[in-house]
């Protein structure tokens, strides 16, 4: 007779079958999608599920076709056999109790009885008497034999018509198991449906976790009493060494006093010694300041060394319970397997005795029992079972190795980790106060290390540990105790990572190092005491992948509701992080972080450290969008002769049209390292910046022989950043981003490098108008209908070389409003307006000008929407380089000579008078200002008079952006702003507007020597050799002690800004 047991034999099986969600390593014999039989990649995968894998197109319910994720699908309650996936209205569920032949085994005691229910029954009912029931009568006589084998069923004469029919007898147990399981699993990652007695043994792998934290936190708890009691101590020593200093510094300082009083006693009036004593009360007060500045300077000291003794104490402990951590799991994993084997032996063993009757009984409750032990073999039943089973957790991971792929081949899109960063994020809201409980909730419902990683990584850069606030007073058995270390500095990022993989049961290994940081730059030689750094390798799937998280963590940004008066809810949290830094590939890595020990490169020929200094400086924004140079590059970049150097990426060609580029190039030297001008000239001026299709270039020819820094930024824009469709809005602001930065060095330069037209900042060419505006260039072609690619690529670049005139057009793909600027140096822009043109007819705009002369002009186009309000500015769309080589009929134009050096006059001159023009305020052609940084200077003229002006700052460097010229009643009001300490010059130009002379004579100088408020002297005038004013130009005749101040000062501060 079979026994209760044997009745498990299907709950087994269930167990059999998910098994591999437990213990199968991921990407094993799942390469075929379950739908449709096609191969599925990594990158388009869902699941596993049931063994299988499906296309995220193909994870369907099976019945309707309703398209499901792993938040949402179904399995089959009843069917454990039933690998298929179900909507929420289609899946088979286990209904209401109901009792009849098929759900109580009645069918066996029913083929028993040969006259069925028609037998006459052997009990006679009796009024007042309840019916009885016999063991044959339910046919459970099977459960009664229980008891013989472990059975929990008991019985006795006295109650044997009475018998307990319990979940065993019924074979029930698994549905009521899977029931109570199923309420612990009503959350979002709900991807693993684990059986229920192996869900009870992995409780029991927890509770052995939690008890060995237990353990390991009281060597923690030792150490960190050791570390406060060693900083309490050191404090202490240092307070009472310089306590005695005080004591005996101030002793003698007061012996002193008293000496010089009691020599001085007989000849010493009242005042003489209240001068003495408020001399020795400020000596006092010097010293003690002395001492307080001293005993805070060796407090910091101590505490930096302590803390950095501390972190190497915590790192080391936090190594070897790591590894304590993993051999538990290890241990309690091959346990678990060893209690599941047994179990299927006994369970094989119990359905042989009678394979009929579990066959029958197992097709009627859905379950293919004999198919399921390979037709009843249970030697081939229990090898199944053991394939299934997953090694045991590795004690000894592999050594350092390149890894089998790249990132991109594990994932490739980041939203594949939507689900488990919300769960992060929530779990980061909340409160825990052991490893092990943070542990659980981060990655209990997570199988694969990948996934596993990813959650501690995102738990890091999400919790923003840096800026953590805890109480003087924290108790260890508290949530914000578990990051104690934090608080004291003993802990970082890499360690707190290190230790929760330990936990998840992951290898992860500390790598120290250097890095190209904050305050390196290109060119710089690392020495064993700079630039050190340390990150994470962690083991994932057999391979070693490469994590910072310190890099990767970013600040929060708070969104604020707009409705927050009208419904009343919390602000909602982004949290930014760099994505960059997770699992990076090694060949990526090296180019920021280089480890002393070169096994841990991953590369397959490692670097020298020689070789990494020599490397670009680049920053995750490059790699993010796939940037490449054209061809290899090192860090310092020596130019040409003639100053030239060119510096070209590559993009990807989805990103061309999505991508924006700037750059900045400034002097390497300390003293003029905040210079970006020369000459006058800001230095961007000597880059040519375009983008043609997928790559960009930067043209660069350095205006004169020295070291610079120049540095690449990107970013990519989103639709706020255009004006394509049909709105009003204007242009949102974006940030840039660091891409990469060299260093460029001009030893020697042939001839004089001139700045380019003053067009707006940035890139030249039309692609910046298609980007933002939608215009469409519309390339011109030779007389034969075709151009040379060489002149396309040109005319791409915003560069083009003409004769007497220019046309450009663009395609219009909204109304739009344009203006357009033409430039030239040492010309005003009023000059050339009456030389260009701008003409819409249908969707064509069309720009056009006659020039006047040969030479370099520059283009600039504004934009903006044709609906858009009055306050709305006009957005820069593009800007073009022209260079013309001949005009067949040249015009004169006014140019301002940019050499000052032979004025001679300030004030007014004879021009002046004749315009008619008056001073209304700031009648003195020289002034001194100290006590503001703007002034307004009003002036009459006549309506007749065209007035401009001229300001700079010495030596010759044009400051004409930090003053503006308004027109008002008659009157002109010149704004003057000032941002540095230093000499400037104010000219002033005019004419009269019907004049047929349109050249511009000087009429009015202004020399102002400005001193910032806070007596600032960074940006103080640079030497007399290359200035533009002359030497005292402030006489003693005209302004008594501005000789002094003006000689003095002119020569110290060499070009410092």
């Amino acid at each position: 007779m079979a026994t209760v047991q044997q009745l498990d034999t299907a709950s087994i099986d269930r167990g059999q079958k998910r098994l591999n969600s437990l213990f199968l390593p991921p990407g094993i014999n799942l390469q075929k999608c379950k739908r449709c039989g096609e191969t599925v990649y990594h990158n388009e995968r869902m699941g596993p599920v049931h063994d299988a894998v499906f296309h995220k197109t193909c994870f369907k319910c099976c019945l309707c076709g309703t398209t499901l994720n792993l938040k949402n699908y179904y399995s089959n309650q009843i069917d454990a056999n039933d690998s298929e996936i179900y909507c929420v209205k289609h899946v088979p569920r286990i209904g209401g109790a109901k009792i009849d032949s098929q759900s109580m085994s009645m069918q066996h005691m029913l083929n028993k009885s040969p006259g069925g229910l028609n037998r006459p029954t052997a009990e006679v009912r009796v009024h007042g008497t309840a019916p009885t029931m016999d063991t044959d009568a339910f046919g459970i006589s099977r459960a009664m034999a229980a008891s013989r084998l472990g059975g929990n069923m008991k019985m006795d004469k006295k109650n044997e018509h009475q018998s307990s029919v319990g979940a065993d007898a019924l074979y029930i147990r698994q549905q009521i198991d899977a029931q109570a399981l199923q309420r612990r699993y009503q959350r979002k990652l709900d991807k693993h449906h684990f059986p229920p007695h192996i869900a009870k043994k992995r409780d029991q792998l927890l509770n052995a976790q939690k008890e060995l934290e237990s353990q390991l936190k009281k060597e923690e708890d030792a150490l960190f009493e050791k570390m406060t009691k060693e900083r309490n101590e050191n404090s202490k020593e240092i307070s009472e060494e310089i306590n005695r200093e005080w004591e005996q510094r101030l002793k003698e300082l007061t012996e002193k006093f008293e000496r010089e009083t009691d020599k001085k006693k007989k000849k010493l009036k009242d005042s003489d010694r209240k001068l003495m004593t408020i001399q020795f009360e400020n000596e006092k007060k010097s010293l003690e300041n002395t001492m307080t500045m001293k005993r805070d300077k060796k407090k910091k000291t101590m505490t930096l060394r302590l803390r950095e003794k501390g972190q190497r104490a915590t790192s080391e402990m936090v190594k070897k319970q790591s590894t304590q951590m993993l051999k538990l799991l290890a241990t309690k994993q091959e346990e678990l397997k060893q209690e599941i084997v047994k179990e299927l032996e006994k369970e094989t063993e119990l359905a042989q005795k009678d394979p009929v009757f579990y066959a029958t009984l197992g097709k009627k409750n859905g379950l293919d029992i004999v198919g399921g032990l390979k037709d009843g073999d249970p030697i081939e039943a229990l090898q199944d079972a053991i394939e299934v089973l997953q090694k045991p957790a590795v004690i000894e991971p592999p050594a350092p190795h390149p890894p089998s792929c790249r990132k991109k081949d594990l994932y490739d899109n980041i939203s594949i980790f939507d689900d488990i960063d919300e769960q992060v994020i929530r779990v980061a809201e909340t409160e825990q106060e052991t490893h092990t409980e943070l542990t659980q909730q981060l990655t209990e419902n997570l199988i694969t290390d990948l996934e596993k990683a990813r959650a501690i990584y995102r738990w890091i850069t999400v919790k923003d540990l840096n800026v953590m606030e805890f109480d003087e007073s924290l108790v260890t058995d508290t949530p914000m105790g578990l990051l104690r270390g934090i608080k004291y500095g003993t802990e970082t990022y890499h360690v707190l990572f290190m230790r929760l993989c330990s936990y998840a049961g992951l290898h992860c290994v500390e790598i120290k190092g250097h890095s190209k940081s904050v305050g390196y730059e290109p060119g710089m030689k690392i020495t064993p005491e700079t630039f050190q750094n340390t990150w994470n390798c962690v083991l994932i799937d057999g391979d070693w992948r490469l994590i910072q998280c310190n890099w990767g963590a970013r600040h929060l940004v708070m969104n604020k509701d707009k409705e927050r008066d009208k419904v009343k809810r919390r602000d909602q949290i982004r949290y930014q992080y760099d994505e960059h830094y997770f699992l990076t590939d090694p060949d990526e890595f090296i180019q920021e972080f280089w480890p002393h020990d070169p096994k841990w490169q991953l590369l397959d020929c490692p670097l020298t450290l020689e070789d990494f200094e020599a490397l670009p400086f680049v920053r995750s924004v490059f790699f993010h969008y796939g940037m490449q140079f054209d061809q290899h590059k090192s860090a310092v970049l020596e130019t040409g002769e003639k100053g030239g150097i060119k510096i070209s990426l590559r993009i990807p060609e989805h990103y061309e049209n999505d991508l924006v580029f700037f750059y900045q190039l400034r002097f390497a030297d300390k003293e003029r390292r905040n210079d970006l001008t020369y000459r006058g000239a800001n230095l961007e001026r000597f880059v040519f910046q375009a983008m043609v299709d997928n790559q960009v270039t930067f043209s660069i020819h350095v205006p004169t022989v020295a070291e610079y820094f120049f540095e690449v930024f990107a970013n990519k824009i989103d639709e706020t950043n255009r004006c394509i469709e049909d709105n009003n809005s204007n242009l949102a602001p974006f940030r840039l981003k660091c891409a990469c930065k060299f260093k460029v060095t001009c030893s020697s330069l042939v001839g004089k490098m001139h700045a380019l037209p003053n067009c707006a900042a940035g890139e030249w060419g039309p692609k910046k108008a298609f980007r933002h505006f939608g215009l469409m260039p519309i390339l011109p072609t030779s007389p034969n209908g075709v151009e040379k690619p060489e002149h396309l690529e040109i005319i791409k670049a915003g560069m083009l070389t003409v004769e007497d005139k220019f046309v450009i057009r663009f395609q219009i793909p909204r109304p739009l409003q344009f203006v357009a600027k033409l430039r030239m140096n040492q010309v005003e822009d009023y000059v050339l307006e009456p030389f260009i043109h701008l003409t819409a007819e249908g969707q064509v705009l069309t720009v056009s000008a006659s020039l006047p002369q040969p030479g370099q002009y520059g283009i600039d186009l504004y934009a903006r929407p044709k609906g858009a309000t009055e306050g709305s500015t006009l957005s820069h769309a593009c800007k073009y380089l022209i260079n013309c080589v001949k005009v067949s009929s040249p015009r004169d134009i006014p140019k301002i000579s940019p050499n000052l050096s032979n004025r001679s006059k300030w004030g007014p001159t004879a021009h002046f008078e004749d315009l008619g023009l008056k001073l209304l305020t700031h009648k003195e052609a020289k002034m001194r200002i100290t006590d503001t940084t703007k002034i307004c200077i009003e002036i009459y003229v006549p309506e007749h008079v065209y007035l401009s002006y001229q300001f700079n700052r010495e030596p010759d460097e044009d400051y004409r952006e930090y003053c503006t010229m308004k027109r008002e009643d008659g009157n002109v009001k010149l704004n003057v702003n000032f941002v540095k300490s230093g000499n400037y010059m104010l000219s002033l130009y005019g004419r009269r507007s019907g004049s047929d002379d349109k050249s511009l004579p000087n009429i009015y100088n202004y020399l102002i020597q400005y001193t910032h408020p806070s007596g600032d002297t960074n940006g103080s005038v640079p030497s007399k050799s290359s200035s533009i004013f002359k030497k005292s130009i402030f006489s003693k005749k005209s302004s008594g002690s501005f000789d002094k101040y003006s000689d003095k000062g002119s020569d110290k501060g060499s070009d410092k800004s």
